[in-house]
This record gives structure tokens, sequence and C-alpha cells, in this order.
């Protein structure tokens, strides 16, 4: 059959277009989908992970950035190494086989995306495909949390042993798009703090250069917040609001902190904030947009409501009303520490029952608060009721006690303790301090069969809400004047109610003093519990009020020569630095060095300064910016926690010890400069000659007596013969 020119034309038209378009097409999906190549070290796995059998599991959790949508197939290719005991002793190293050891199970958010049985001993890697709908996205709790169980209970059965090692190298595959969710200011603390994220995304504080007294409070409080928030994995960086250029080929969010004046220079319109936003007097506001390159938070207001703004959202405490986008703040009112009764039981501290089952809930703890200036008697006491499953295996469970980090007792677990038990404890006085406490309680749980599994309607443990706590409380005896060193920050600092008693001095001209400021108030709200709302008061060195100074703990930060309290000796006496805001050889310290010129230095030095209060005193102070950098990153070392002065000339260089001066806070006169002590007379040559100027007449006298006495008898005995 005959086909017409026209009809091929058509037909040759009509396939070249199909080839085109598919060739279009494909530059495009490349442009918008992307593949993640991660392992378990992105999701937290630092080391190799052992499951010993009969039953046992390990949890990853982890979060994905904000901008990720996956897609399509995703794939897990667990690279583990298994072994099986064998009833039959093997004479080869081969892998064994044959035997059923066990199965290796998968869970993705508490849907099972794979299981496998293992036959066979050795290294070998697991293949598993599920749906990548599976990956929750980012919202105000949400959380990823993987789940590899091993079941082994068939293989102990045999009187087998069997254990699997997950390697960190396993791979975790999946294809995303890479586009802007639609998140509000419901969703906070997301996208800004988002716990365990495989690629996380630098969070900036933008701070005008030069900021109002407003302005650089609410700064610092929204750093100790994202500390308080993250438990210090999030460290916002302060900028200047000039030095914030969004791009979208740049990934980074961005809280913004501009009062009322600010708001008017700023390019709203270019960041994505919408106009015409403003707040009554006294009030803060908080909006949420998104400029290029990520997500971004307003905190404004006047000089007051800015401060009210930052404090809401610092405590995680932000909800918007109709609009889903702004919060209006109208009131802060937080509530003042108190001291409570000397008896507490956990219902009165809010705590409740603590239940202890595996595998995630076998540590608890709770917090309790000593005002500043006082201290727990050595009486201080802890009934602990408890029961527990009469199933476990005594010998391998019990039930560990903390206080603040360090252990406290372990207690042993039997039949007769296992219907509500009592168990009077001590409670170390010296491990408690003032501020907020953390106890915290560790249970060990194992059945007595191995091989049935540890679940939790067979092993628990039960800690009663009837517990009672017995804190006697006394003045301090000494209170902070006891020599401080850099291992009590920030614990020295939070013995008020949300940093309420704690002043940030700054030294102003310098954007780095702000900076280095931020980074230490984020230090301060990591040691905080959550929804704290946060009292921190900062101030510029030049205009700080002497009545806020003297009732708080200060932590002084910048150039040496910027704090009158310092050139004029009334804080650390024995500090003397040059014009160069280097450390003068006139210093009274015992041991004074000098960097070369060309050298930056960093100086840390602390001291507690009154008894009554518990007020601690901190000097974070620099040659320079990067003298000053060093010195913030000094602060936490592990060379410094035993020092209370510490120089730093680098990363990693620097040299300190406790110096009697700065403890004191006096000049201490070095040994070689003593005034000489005056020979004195020898104290028993002394004795031995005042003693032979009464005892010698003494016993002369004594020996006449006796012989007039001896006279005597013997008259009478002659006139009784005659």
């Amino acid at each position: 059959m005959k086909r017409s020119l026209v009809f091929k034309l058509f037909g040759f038209i009509l396939l070249a277009g199909l080839v085109f378009s598919l060739a279009g097409v494909r530059p495009v999906l490349a442009q918008t989908t992307s593949q993640a190549d991660l392992t378990l070290t992105n999701l937290g796995m630092a080391i190799p992970q052992t499951l010993t059998g009969p039953i046992s599991e390990v949890n990853f959790t982890f979060n994905l950035p904000a901008d990720w949508k996956p897609e399509g197939t995703a794939t897990l290719d667990l690279d583990i190494t298994a072994f099986f005991s064998s009833l039959v002793a093997t004479e080869s190293s081969q892998t064994l086989s044959g035997l059923v050891g066990g199965d290796l199970s998968v869970f993705l958010n508490d849907s099972m995306v794979g299981i496998n049985t293992l036959q066979t001993s050795g290294q070998q890697i697991l293949h598993y495909e599920f749906d990548a709908a599976l990956f929750a996205p980012v919202t105000r709790d949400g959380v990823n949390i993987l789940r590899i169980r091993w079941d082994g209970s068939i293989s102990c059965l045999m009187n087998l042993l069997s254990s699997v090692t997950i390697s960190p190298a396993s791979k975790l595959t999946f294809g995303y798009n890479a586009i802007q969710k639609t998140l509000t200011l419901n969703d906070f603390p997301a996208p800004f703090v988002v716990k365990n994220s495989v690629q996380p995304v630098p969070l900036k504080i933008a701070l005008s250069a030069k900021p109002s007294a407003g302005e650089l409070r609410a700064a610092m409080i929204l750093a100790a917040g994202i500390g308080q928030i993250s438990n210090g994995q999030t460290v916002a960086e302060v900028i200047s609001q000039a030095d914030y250029r969004p791009t979208a080929s740049t990934s980074q969010n961005v809280i913004l902190v501009a009062n009322n004046d600010t708001m008017k220079t700023l390019p709203l319109s270019t960041l994505g904030i919408a106009s015409g936003l403003q707040a009554n007097a006294g009030e803060g506001l908080v909006y949420f947009f998104k400029p290029l390159g990520g997500y971004g938070l307003l905190v404004s207001g006047d000089e007051t409501g800015i401060v009210k703004a930052a404090q809401a959202v610092s405590a995680d405490q932000v909800i918007a009303g109709g609009d889903a986008s702004t919060m209006l703040v109208s009131g802060i009112n937080p509530v003042a520490a108190t001291t409570g009764p000397e008896d507490m039981t956990l219902d009165n501290l809010g705590v409740g029952e603590l239940v202890f089952t595996r595998p995630n809930a076998l540590s608890q703890s709770f917090d309790f608060f000593v005002p500043a200036g006082n201290q727990v008697r050595a009486d201080a006491s802890f009934d602990l009721v408890l029961s527990h499953s009469q199933q476990l295996d005594y010998l391998r469970s019990g039930l560990q006690m903390l206080v603040n980090g360090y252990p406290a007792v372990s207690l042993r677990l039997t039949d007769n303790t296992s219907n509500q038990a009592l168990f009077k404890l001590i409670m170390p006085a010296n491990l408690v301090h003032a501020g907020r406490n953390t106890v915290e309680f560790l249970a060990v749980l194992n059945t007595r069969d191995l091989c049935t599994a540890a679940t939790e309607n067979v092993a628990w443990l039960r800690v009663s809400s009837s517990s009672l706590l017995h804190l006697p409380l006394e003045t301090a005896v000494g209170g902070s004047m006891v020599s401080k060193s850099f291992g009590d920050f920030p614990n020295a600092f939070l013995t008020g109610s949300g940093l309420d008693n704690v002043l940030i001095e700054v030294a102003p001209a310098e954007f780095g003093n702000i900076q280095a400021a931020a980074q230490l108030a984020g230090r301060l709200g990591a040691g905080l519990p959550d929804h704290t709302i946060m009292q921190l008061k900062t101030a510029f060195s030049d205009i700080v009020d002497p009545v806020l100074a003297a009732n708080a703990s200060l932590i002084l930060v910048g150039e040496p020569l910027k704090f009158t309290s310092l050139t004029d000796k009334s804080q650390f006496p024995s500090l003397v630095f040059d014009n160069k805001n280097l450390l003068s050889d006139q210093s009274a310290l015992e041991l004074v060095t000098r960097p070369q010129a060309s050298e930056d230095a960093g100086y840390l030095a602390i001291r507690g300064y009154d008894a009554i209060t518990s007020k601690v005193l901190l000097a974070v102070l620099g040659s320079s910016p990067a003298g000053l950098t060093y010195a913030v990153d000094g602060l936490t070392s592990k060379q410094a926690a035993k020092n209370n002065f510490l120089i730093v000339t680098g990363k990693n260089e620097e040299t300190g010890w406790l110096d009697a001066g700065i403890a004191t806070g006096e000049i201490v006169t070095p040994s070689s400069l003593q005034t000489p002590v005056t020979p004195g007379v020898d104290a028993v040559q002394t004795f031995r000659i005042s003693m032979l100027k009464w005892v010698v007449p003494a016993m002369v006298v004594l020996l006449a007596v006796m012989l007039l006495f001896l006279y005597i008898e013997i008259r009478l005995r002659l006139n009784k013969k005659q």
C-alpha cells in the first residue's frame, strides 16, 4: 500500500518531536530529583553495634532537612557480621551454614520494612527496599525512628549462642525533591532547630551592627533559648544584618532581631517579610517568613516588647492564631524560684510514677531546686519505694541512682523487694549544689530465662510516686567564696530561675564581642530544663547599671581595658593589662607570660565573690577578636576544667593553673618578697628559766617544813620515853 508524501512527512515530524521532547524532559528531572546517600554514621551510629541473642534491638532517631521530600523506593543495605555457636566442633575456619540463627527485622517509624532469616555466619550484606513515603516530615515533634531487631530465640532453644554486629558503613539510599514545605509558626522549633538532622542547616541570628539595649538582650535570650531547646546541639551564630544576604544557593535559616526603629531600615520585601507588621506598645511580635535559601523568624517590637518576644521563642512557647505566621506577645510572667517544703514526694515534684521497661525506658530523671546561698544538710535522704517483676534475673538486674551525673547508690533486687519495698537512701550532700539538681535512675532488666524476650510485661520496675525526698537546708558556709574553677561553668551560674541572677557585660564597639557573648549564652541555656523562660540580663560595659551588676553573677566579655572594674582592680586585682590588652608584667600572678607582638591572646579567670548569694565572676577576655575566640573555645576544654586562670594563644594552645590571687580576689605577695620573720626566743629555754625562778625556792621551803616536822616527831618520842 502506497503512502502519500504528506503522510510520511507528518509521521517524521511526530517521531522527531517525540525524540526531542524526551531529550528535553531528562535534564528537567535531573534538576528536580536528587539522591541521598547516607550511612548509619549519619544517623548517629558512631561505632559498630552488637545485638546479642536471644532478643535485642537498637534504635536510631534522626530527621531529614525541612526541604527534603522523599520519593520513590528507598533501599537499606545492612553490612552485618553474624555469629552462631555450634554444638559440633568444626575442623576448619569456614563460616557456619545450614542452621537457623534467627530473624533480623528492620522497622521505620513502627512499620516493618523487611525481615531476613539468617542461616550463615560471617560478614554479609542484607538488602531491604521500602516506600520512601514512610519517612516522617519535619514538624514540631516529628522524628524518624529506625529500629533494627535481632530475634535469635530459635537458636537459643537449640543451646546456640548468637550475635549480629551492625557496621556504621551500612547504606541508606533514597530519592528526594528539594522543595520548601508549607511550614508555619506552629511547627516551631522546626525548621530552625531540627534534632539529629542528617544534614544540619546553619542557624543565624541577624542583629544590627550597633544594637540597642533591648535588641542586645533579645539576641542573648534567643541564643540561650536555642541552646536550651536543642540541648546544646545547635549553636546559633550571631551575624550583622548588613552581612545577611539570602540566596537560593546558600542554605541557612535566620532569626532576625529588629526593634521598631530598625525595621524601618530593612528591605522587608527583599527578605520576604510582609509590610505593615506592627505591635502595640509593650507587645512583642514573632513572624514566620521564607527568605531565599531557608526559613526566617522575625523577633520585633519596641524595647520592651522585643524582649518579651524573645522570651516566648526561647521557651519554645510559640503558637499562632488566625494568621499561621504571626504571634503577638503581650505579657511574660515568669514564676519566681521558690524553695519547696523539706519533705517532698515525687507527686509533689510533678514527676509521678516512674516505670522502667526495655528497650527505651531504662533511664528516667527528675529535677529539684536548691536556692542560692543554701546547701543541703548531711542528714538529707531519699525514701525510695519500688516494686518489680519477679521474673527478673536478680544477679543481672538492678537500679542505680545518680545525683548530678555522679553515682550515688546501686540497689540489689530480690523476691523480697518485688512488692512495694522501701529503701532509705542517703542523699550525698556534697553532690548537691545551689540551683537545679538532677536525680537520674538507670535500670538494668534481664529475665531469668535467656530465651524469653525481656518485654514490658515480664521485665519491669516501678518507682512509686509516694517516694519521699527529704532535703533539709541550711545557710551555705563559705558560699561561693570557695575557690571556683572553669569546670563549674555553667552550673555555678544556674542558681537562679531562668538565669535571672546572671548579667553578661559586653565590651562595646567590637561586634565580635557580641558574637562571643552569644556563644556563652547558648552554653548557659543548654544547662536549663525545657520550656524555661529566660530572664538573662545583658548590657554594654560602658552603660551597665551598678545596682544590677551588684546583685548578679557577672560574665565579662571583650577587651580588658573596656571594663573599668578591671582597670581599677576592684574585681581581679592581680590582673594588670597594658595598652595592647595584653597581660602586663605588673600582674601579681604566679606566672606571667606574654605572646609575640603579632600574636593574639585570650584570658580566662573565674572566682566566687559573695558567700550569701553564691555569686560568681567570670572574665572571658581577648587582646583581639581572634584572642577572644580562643578564650571562648578554651572555656570548656579539658585542661581548663581544674583551673581558675587560663591563657590561650591558639587552638589547643593554652596553659592554666589555680591561682591564689584569682581565687581570693586579693593580691597575694610572692613568697620571695615576703617580710622575713624575726627569730623569737627559744620557748623551751624560756620555760626552764621561769621554772627555776619559783620551783627551787618552793622546794627549799618544802624541805625546811619537812625537816621541821621530823624534828617535832623526834622530840615527841623522846618525851614519851622520859
